[in-house]
């Protein structure tokens, strides 16, 4: 058996000023390709914004949102630049797709 990787945020909650830049992290286990972050309003399916590789490459590049990676200390920031209103919603890291949906056949009925 392999060793689980993991991910979870630093904290549940974060209050900032309109204006000022936020970091929000999360702390991962085991080896990653890479993270993915999405943004999810109330009562919204989840937005993916951005992934980032072990080595530090994000795509896609947004204007308000950047991210980086400490492979040291296994961390992954998503950095919000110049937080609005707008921005005030559940913040997600995760391993994998999660959004994006799988497009293996897992249970096929053929009667």
């Amino acid at each position: 058996m392999g060793s689980m990787n993991s991910i979870k945020p630093e904290s549940a909650e974060e209050v900032v000023a309109e204006g000022t830049n936020i970091n929000l992290t999360c702390k991962y286990d085991g080896s990653i390709n890479n993270i993915q972050w999405y943004r999810q309003y109330q009562r919204s399916r989840p937005q993916f914004l951005l992934y980032i590789t072990e080595g530090g490459s994000i795509h896609p590049i947004l204007s308000d949102f950047s991210a980086h990676i400490n492979k040291g200390e296994k961390r992954v920031d998503l950095e919000i630049i110049s937080a609005k209103v707008t921005d005030s919603a559940v913040y997600y890291c995760a391993l994998q797709p999660t959004v994006t949906g799988n497009t293996t056949t897992l249970y096929k009925n053929t009667s």
